[in-house]
């Protein structure tokens, strides 16, 4: 970052370098450069960045302090395109900041993981040689690679790396994989593009290191590989527990933004009106038994209003002498409110999770599960 020399300048210089307009990443571009120097001099740490320090006068120490304390707390993705405007203008400066690359690497580890850093760098302990086919360098080689696949993987990256990456390739390569690029995510790196930037050759051999690990030497996300959606189980759950009005509105979000994992999502989802889709019948009985007369009572009449459909299903697949039993009790029940009934219903969801945990039940529609 150069607001890190400029910190050495006379005053004056440093408020027209903080006035003037920004450049870089839209993610950070509402930062000043007396910000991103603070953040800058915050990731280093005390020890490290003690020798800064003592070398600032008292007006630059109060202005960087003034300046980070106007940050609010930044994500990682932030940190990251910050170091790398870090890096882009250390060379820059001419050997006026000390430390040069060494610095560098010190900013980059305080924001990648230490076995990111370690796999990037080739530091830490020896790890295990990875055999790697000669096919041509980098950049080749993710020319030559699915395009889809290396889609995938931008997801996982903001999106000035993204635009650093397609600089290096070959424009029918570069073309094919931002056709499989999401709307959420083309404009930026577009707006990224277009900015011509000349970034040092450093960072080009830190993305390739990192392309090369994480894509091209991964054999679980090679050609063909599947994506893996086991996290979206977790988040489908998640969306079934949520107020069916904040959930519609989410479902609403996730359909417009992340229609492609609807379905992952959709398909685990535990909602009380689906569950003549979800419950196979022969699970109803075993779910009566696990949870209990109380339970089972106070969600039929929780299902009174509006969810004759649910309660007759569940009725119709234990003994016709147990059903009777339920309709008899239910003439006792009061009517219940819809802020208890939601509630009600919601309990009863997460014990439907745990059984399907346990492995006492299966849930799912039949016609997807078959297909897998």
């Amino acid at each position: 970052m150069s607001s890190v020399v400029e910190l050495k300048q006379p005053t004056q210089r440093q408020a027209v370098a903080r006035t003037g307009p920004q450049t870089g990443s839209s993610r950070i571009a509402g930062l000043t450069r007396a910000q991103k120097a603070a953040v800058v001099i915050a990731m280093l740490g005390e020890a490290e960045a003690r020798p800064i320090v003592e070398r600032l006068d008292d007006q630059t120490m109060a202005q960087v302090a003034a300046a980070l304390e106007t940050v609010s707390k930044l994500p990682r993705e932030q940190l990251v395109e910050i170091a790398i405007d870090f890096l882009k203008e250390l060379r820059a400066a001419s050997g006026s900041f000390s430390g040069g690359q060494d610095k560098a690497r010190e900013v980059i580890a305080n924001i990648l993981d230490q076995k990111r850093y370690d796999q990037i760098y080739g530091t830490g302990e020896p790890q295990q040689e990875v055999v790697v086919e000669e096919v041509g360098d980098t950049w080749e080689r993710l020319e030559n690679y699915d395009a889809q696949q290396v889609a995938t993987y931008f997801l996982t990256l903001t999106p000035n790396i993204i635009a650093l990456i397609l600089r290096r390739l070959d424009v029918a390569a570069a073309s094919e994989i931002v056709g499989f690029l999401g709307e959420e995510q083309l404009d930026p790196v577009v707006g990224h593009l277009v900015e011509d930037e000349a970034p040092d050759p450093e960072i080009y051999s830190v993305l390739a290191h990192m392309v090369e690990i994480e894509l091209l030497n991964n054999t679980e996300a090679g050609p063909g590989a599947t994506e893996d959606t086991a996290h979206l189980e977790s988040i489908g759950e998640m969306l079934s527990l949520v107020p069916s009005d904040k959930r519609d509105r989410i479902m609403a979000f996730l359909s417009s933004e992340h229609e492609g994992k609807m379905k992952s999502i959709e398909r685990v989802m535990f909602t009380i009106s689906s569950l003549p889709e979800i419950l196979p019948r022969e699970a109803v009985a075993i779910v009566f038994r696990e949870l209990g007369e109380e339970t089972m009572v106070q969600l039929l009449a929780s299902l009174r209003e509006g969810g004759s459909e649910v309660s007759d299903y569940l009725l119709s697949n234990i003994s016709s002498r147990l059903a009777d039993q339920y309709r008899l009790q239910l003439e006792d029940v009061g009517k219940i409110s819809a802020e208890k009934g939601e509630k009600l219903q919601r309990q009863f969801l997460m014990s439907l999770m745990t059984l399907k945990r346990e492995g006492a039940i299966k849930v799912g529609k039949p016609e997807e599960d078959e297909a897998e």
